[in-house]
């Protein structure tokens, strides 16, 4: 009984009590300290997480963006080379018209070119 009577003696102490409310202090600090932790690693988790997803996002918006654009080249691709080639033929038939042209106007005009060489030629001015 002696013991016994120490023991709830000094469990009853104040100094007994006072290490106990210090060490319930410290138990309680340490959970705070492991619950905040916790709630850290958790936002972190959750910012690493929402990161990700904004980063899939992004490339999803690229991606359509990208295919947006490619289809307006191709289509505008496709309107530049028949029109290029409208264009070209009728570039092509412009000079066609043109060798006509001269084609007409040095025949009409070959004797006469002819002539003009001939004397051009034959005649030799020694005056000089």
């Amino acid at each position: 009984h002696f013991f016994a009577f120490i023991i709830f003696h000094h469990l009853s102490s104040p100094f007994c009590s006072l290490r106990m409310s210090k060490t319930a202090s410290v138990q309680q600090l340490l959970a705070a300290e492991k619950k905040a932790a916790e709630i850290v690693e958790t936002a972190k988790k959750n910012r690493v997480l929402k990161l990700k997803q904004a980063k899939a996002d992004a490339d999803a918006e690229i991606l359509k963006f990208r295919q947006k654009r490619q289809a307006m080249f191709e289509t505008f691709q496709a309107q530049e080379t028949s029109s290029g080639d409208e264009g070209s033929q009728q570039v092509m038939l412009q000079a066609q018209q043109e060798i006509a042209k001269l084609k007409k106007v040095a025949a009409e005009r070959r004797d006469k070119v002819a002539d003009l060489l001939v004397s051009l030629v034959t005649k030799i001015d020694i005056s000089k």
